[in-house]
């Protein structure tokens, strides 16, 4: 019989699609005379604070990621899919969106944030999954302090640097969103992606064409999609009305969903865990 707050991984567990990375926790309820009763699993899912964290840092990827498109190389600076396919582009001298230059750098400023981050976001054996590790949200503190940063510089250059500072701001946005998606990956199952959609998007269909009790609204997972078109619109029409201001769209996005992060639960490190096995993931 395993005990109470038990992880159960593995593919069985990714299957259910209980949510965000689900992952199956096992508790043990009492029988009648003391015994130990049915043991059930129940999937691991954002809380309120962290549901709320994950929307609006949605609406922050999608305002930068428009930013980027029309203001800085139309590329993306967290769709990196979209920057191979047009790097891809680039490649055959078809296109009219320039060279490679921008496709790389933004490919190239995501993996930097996402290797600067992943080390230290990984979540140690006592901490809960529904928890978020304490690494995750300093390293979320830290991307908001970078896209401050470009805020400001932004502003000062009035919304049109120069190159290459242009080029600059165009890393410096795809460094935060890796630091963004690496954040969240480390969350685990009470997080979610962080700047790539598509799979969010097949788990809401795939929810609502379900049959009998696999038929769920996913009103979480909808919400993020409605902030990610919302923070795009926002960011489109902030740049247009005045482009100094456009950058202070996305840190602010992004500075509520920090705000959201340092609300959710934290592991209370003076209580001990249960030990976990049968982690396979």
């Amino acid at each position: 019989m395993r005990r109470t707050g038990e992880r159960v991984g593995g593919i069985g567990s990714a299957c259910c699609g209980a949510g965000p990375g689900t992952v199956l926790v096992a508790s043990s309820g009492s029988g009648r005379g003391g015994g130990d009763g049915v043991s059930t699993t129940e999937p691991v899912r954002p809380g309120p604070a962290q549901w709320g964290a994950l929307i609006l840092f949605a609406g922050a990827s999608g305002a930068v990621d428009v930013l980027a498109f029309i203001a800085l190389g139309r590329v993306f600076a967290g769709v990196m899919t979209g920057n191979l396919v047009l790097l891809g582009l680039s490649l055959t001298g078809t296109g009219d969106e320039g060279g490679p230059a921008a496709p790389l750098l933004a490919l190239g400023g995501y993996v930097v944030g996402v290797a600067v981050v992943a080390p230290f976001v990984r979540r140690r054996p006592e901490e809960p999954e529904t928890h978020w590790p304490r690494a995750v949200v300093r390293w979320l503190a830290v991307e908001v302090i970078v896209l401050a940063a470009v805020t400001v510089a932004w502003g000062a250059a009035g919304g049109a640097p120069a190159q290459p500072w242009l080029d600059v701001v165009l890393v410096a946005v795809a460094v935060a969103m890796g630091m963004q998606s690496a954040a969240l990956a480390g969350a685990g199952a009470a997080g979610g992606p962080g700047t790539y959609f598509t799979g969010t998007l097949t788990q809401v269909v795939v929810r609502a064409v379900g049959t009998g009790g696999a038929r769920r609204a996913d009103l979480g997972s909808l919400a993020r999609l409605v902030a990610l078109t919302a923070g795009a619109s926002v960011g489109a029409l902030v740049y247009a009305a005045s482009a100094p201001w456009a950058m202070a769209v996305p840190l602010l996005w992004a500075s509520a969903a920090l705000a959201c992060a340092a609300l959710s639960p934290r592991p209370d490190r003076s209580s001990p865990t249960a030990p976990t096995t049968g982690d396979t993931s």
